[in-house]
């Protein structure tokens, strides 16, 4: 596929920043594509485990190579990290022992245990930590949250969110079908659905779910799972998510006393729907900008990180939401093995 020239909006007099991205695969690649373009970016480095996918990457993106994570995070002012959740702890190590921060893709771990050390790693160093739930940024998500703050609907009594389509496992990496590596599909994806519960309808409580994995990886992935659960706020809470599903469908809602909110990815609006009432529909636009290649989540969300890295100020998307986010995708995951509800007071 032939590479979109890279256009410059670095005007003179900008503050700058040396980004040092972790990761050269599908993920790293989107996140690369804004990097380069924005105007707080002076230079953009990029590591990989897999030297040739990094020289690749970083030739495509004019960017330069660094050959180990000591080099990358040594020439970096944050720290961009971008590869697969079990490859994340000891490069987090190390920006914590140079003093440098991080922004991380979610999930932030796979398990409690690796979230808890990295947790204790950054707090000890006391390093800016920014976490990467790009749907925080999304356009119809933050005009979903807005509205049931405004008391659009009243009070959120039952959110839910279904997310189903078809990972190949022709060309998967083949760490996403390795429960041992990816979480299952409710750590490696669902943490979007279940951090946006959270955000919008409070802390998760208490978790059920049921799970199979016959499908993509007989044995080894868990690639559909159905989870229930309870908010603090006292709403209830609905997720529906497979890898292993033919079909596309991406759907979010939220039920309140005096109305709901529904989400489509087909027409990508929002609707408010209230009984006796026509409907309103918001039209909150594309994901992608169709020139660049761009998507505007995590160009969004990349300018947040570094407006907020530049002046010093706390994240928008903290390390304690990154923490409950795979804490919860981690207790779904658990419960659909054994059959029982996990609580997560």
């Amino acid at each position: 596929m032939q590479e979109k020239k890279i256009e410059n909006r670095k005007p003179a007099g900008t503050k700058k920043f040396t980004i040092g991205l972790a990761g050269a695969g599908l993920i790293a690649r989107d996140h690369a594509i804004t990097l380069c373009r924005l105007r707080a970016v002076k230079e953009l480095l990029v590591f990989d485990a897999n030297v040739s996918r990094a020289s690749a990457l970083a030739e495509a993106m004019q960017a330069r190579l660094a050959l180990t994570t000591q080099e990358l995070v040594e020439a970096s002012d944050i720290v961009w990290i971008c590869t697969p959740p079990f490859a994340r702890t000891e490069i987090i190590r190390e920006a914590c022992r140079q003093g440098k921060a991080v922004m991380c893709e979610k999930p932030l771990g796979l398990t409690p245990r690796q979230c808890r050390e990295i947790e204790s790693m950054v707090r000890k160093a006391g390093i800016p930590f920014f976490m990467g739930q790009s749907g925080r940024y999304s356009t119809y998500f933050i005009k979903m949250k807005e509205l049931v703050d405004a008391g659009a609907i009243g009070a959120p009594v039952h959110l839910w969110a279904t997310r189903m389509g078809w990972l190949d496992p022709k060309t998967s990496p083949p760490w996403r079908l390795d429960n041992g590596l990816s979480g299952g599909c409710v750590v490696e994806l669902g943490v979007h659905e279940i951090d946006f519960i959270r955000w919008v309808g409070g802390d998760w409580q208490r978790v059920c779910a049921v799970g199979s994995g016959s499908i993509l990886a007989p044995g080894k992935y868990q690639d559909t799972i159905v989870a229930t659960g309870v908010l603090g706020s006292g709403a209830t809470a609905h997720l529906n998510l497979s890898w292993a599903s033919p079909r596309y469908l991406w759907q979010r809602g939220v039920e309140g006393i005096e109305g709901s909110l529904f989400f489509d990815d087909v027409d990508l609006t929002v609707r408010l729907l209230r009984p006796g009432k026509k409907p309103v529909i918001f039209k909150t636009g594309d994901w992608l900008d169709r020139k660049t290649g761009e998507n505007f989540a995590l160009r969004d969300q990349a300018k947040e990180v570094l407006q907020a890295f530049a002046r010093g100020c706390p994240p928008k998307v903290t390390l304690e939401d990154g923490l409950q986010a795979a804490r919860t995708a981690n207790a779904m995951f658990r419960s659909a093995l054994s059959g029982r509800s996990v609580s997560l007071k």
